[in-house]
Order: structure tokens, then C-alpha cells, then sequence
């Protein structure tokens, strides 16, 4: 028997899962429930061996990036098919927006941009055709900023931000994308997303943005930063109106922006989970507040883990909660694999806690 070609095969079962219902959900292939999931790690033996042993059956994965088209879909099939070697469901990856468009966000300039939003466009429609069925990005102009790490527990060294350490001629230095308001910011946002959903849409592909991190004064390094509190995050929710236009729900991102993360997170967690706007969780926590934090471990910080889990299964949640920012140690050989292998057992643990298993 003839094996046809895999890129035939995949472009053939992306557009039956376009034209019918998207490709598999992963809400029926897990009833409706939450599940562990990691965005980080290759895609070696040992990485994947290392995710069987902490229980995780669903993962993002990195591809490898083409200039002129972004992804190749053979390339994505093969990567799904080693993931499901392992007993990975591969049903999720990062949009690389803002580490490969700088035109659309950072520079807002066309024609540039237009090439650059072609390109992102074709990208959701091989992601579709692999069976990808959700991906994340970044709409923010400015990279993670993080102060000097702090020690933890057991000599974990964490990130942290505290503003009144970064000196004032800092703090007012311009990056190369110059000064960008909050109206050049919005623009810039508003033109990708005209573009960008209506794409999602016809394949079936959910679209999650990233809040900020951390959350900035206006004009922090010229940038007036605006998905950096709840207005603003509501208001990137009306640009489109659409079942897949939402959020990468970064729990930790979220407590930053507050002044009280313990009480104020939940407001957060109603209005977007009610609205089925939350598409992926990165589940972590903080010790601190809006302009000054560290970040820690998911039973360390100010936020009561379960009960934002048990928050998210009641507004309908049912998709991945990935452990996000891990602490470091020089005792690890990995540097990272002891916190990640210590979270994934609190997720899980926390998961069949809230479904009363």
C-alpha cells in the first residue's frame, strides 16, 4: 500500500477540521477538565521521558521559524507526531509576534507591517492544518523587566521587580521603538487584530494575548503600556468579538498590576472566564505588589493557589494550567527541572483537589 505524503495529509485534515469543527478540541479530549501543561522543554527523549514522569500528557512546542513564511506545515506535523510518540498531546505553541514582527507592535510601520501581518496569518492557517488548535503572543512593545533575583527557600533564586531600584535616567531611557503612546500602542493593536481574527476565526484557531509584565508608570522607558490593568483588558476584549479572541490568562502578570493580589485577582478571573475569553493559564504566584514583587513558588505567594484553580473551573474552564517563571538553583544540575517537577505535582494535585477527586 502507497503511503501518501504527510504534507498532503495534513493539509487535508486541516481543511476537514476547518470546514467542520476545528480540528480536535481539547475539552472533549479531556471531558470538560482542566489539565497540567507545559509552554517550556524541547522535544528530546530525555525531555519528553521527564514530562511522562511528572504526569504531563499536553505541551507547547517552539518551531523552527522561516523569514519568508513563517512555518512549513511538514515541519509542524513531525513535531506533533514525536509528541505523540510520548503520549503528548501537542495543542498549543507561541505566536512569535514579538520576538520575530517587529514592525507590527514595536515600529508600527508599514508597509512593513502589512508583510509581517500576511506572514502571521499564514502562520495560523498551518498551525490549523497541523491540528494546533490554540496559540499565544505578545502584543507588548516592551521585554520582561526584572530587577536583581532574590533567594528563596532551600536557596532557590526567583525574579523580581522593584521600581524604586531602577534609578530615574533608567527608567526614562528610550528603547528603539522611541515613545509609544497609549493611542500609537491601541492603533497598533487594533490593526493587527482586524486583520489577525478574522483569520482565527475561519480556521478554528484560539488566539491568546499576554498582559504585560510587569506593570509599568506611563511612559516607563517611553512606552504607555495598555493591557497593564482591568480597563484595558477589557477593552482589547470588545476590539473583536469573537469565540477566538482572548487571553493567555497570566495569573502572575494579573497580581502584578494590583495592590492587593489576594483579594483583587478574582474579579479578573469572572469577567474573562465568563465570558470564555481565557484560553490558557500560566499558574503562578507573587509575594508583593503592583510596582514591587518577587515571584515564587505556586504554595509561597499571596494568592491562595487552590482557590484561584477552583475560580477558574467555576467560570467554565477546561484547558491547560502551565507552571510559568519557575525559581532557579545552582544545587539542580538542569537549573530549573526540581521547581518545574515540584509545580507540575501542585498543579495536578491542586486539579484533583477542585473536581473532588
Amino acid at each position: 500500500m502507497k503511503t501518501s505524503d504527510p504534507l498532503e495529509q495534513g493539509y487535508a485534515a486541516g481543511e476537514a477540521a476547518a470546514s467542520a469543527a476545528g480540528g480536535a478540541s481539547s475539552t472533549a479530549q479531556t471531558g470538560g477538565r482542566m489539565y497540567v501543561r507545559t509552554q517550556g522543554f524541547g522535544s528530546t527523549d530525555a525531555e519528553l521521558r521527564f514530562l511522562q514522569r511528572c504526569g504531563v500528557r499536553h505541551k507547547a512546542a517552539y518551531f523552527p521559524f522561516h523569514a519568508d513564511c513563517g512555518w512549513q506545515l511538514d515541519e509542524l506535523l513531525q513535531e506533533r507526531e514525536r509528541h505523540e510518540a510520548f503520549g503528548l498531546t501537542l495543542d498549543m505553541s507561541l505566536l512569535p509576534i514579538y520576538e520575530r514582527f517587529p514592525n507590527i507592535i514595536q515600529y508600527g510601520k508599514s508597509p512593513d507591517r502589512d508583510r509581517e501581518i500576511d506572514i502571521v496569518c499564514e502562520m495560523i492557517r498551518t498551525a490549523a492544518r497541523a491540528g494546533i488548535n490554540s496559540l499565544r503572543y505578545n502584543t507588548c512593545v516592551l521585554p520582561i523587566d526584572r530587577t536583581t533575583p532574590e533567594e528563596g527557600r532551600g536557596g532557590y533564586y526567583y525574579t523580581a521587580f522593584r521600581l524604586e531600584q531602577i534609578p530615574a535616567a533608567q527608567q526614562q531611557a528610550l528603547t528603539d521603538a522611541g515613545r509609544v503612546t497609549a493611542e500609537m500602542h491601541w492603533e497598533r493593536i487594533e490593526y493587527l487584530l482586524e486583520r489577525m481574527i478574522p483569520v482565527a476565526e475561519e480556521y478554528k484557531v484560539r488566539m491568546g494575548n499576554s498582559q504585560e509584565d510587569p506593570a509599568t508608570p506611563p511612559g516607563y522607558r517611553g512606552v504607555d503600556k495598555v493591557i497593564n490593568d482591568f480597563e484595558g483588558m477589557k477593552r482589547f476584549i470588545e476590539i473583536q468579538r469573537s469565540p477566538y479572541h482572548g487571553w493567555n490568562f497570566c495569573v502572575g502578570s494579573i497580581a502584578e498590576m494590583l495592590e492587593n493580589p489576594a483579594e483583587e485577582i478574582y474579579p479578573f478571573i469572572e469577567y474573562f472566564g465568563s465570558r470564555n475569553t481565557i484560553f490558557l493559564v500560566h499558574y503562578r504566584n507573587i509575594i508583593g505588589q503592583r510596582y514591587s514583587f518577587r515571584e515564587a513558588l505556586p504554595d509561597e505567594g499571596d494568592m491562595d493557589m487552590y482557590r484561584v484553580l477552583k475560580a477558574l473551573k467555576e467560570t467554565g474552564y477546561s484547558y491547560g494550567i502551565d507552571p510559568d517563571h519557575v525559581p532557579r538553583t545552582a544545587d539542580d544540575p538542569k537549573g530549573t527541572y526540581q521547581s518545574y517537577a515540584y509545580s507540575f505535582g501542585y498543579v495536578n494535585a491542586m486539579i484533583q483537589a477542585v473536581y473532588g477527586d
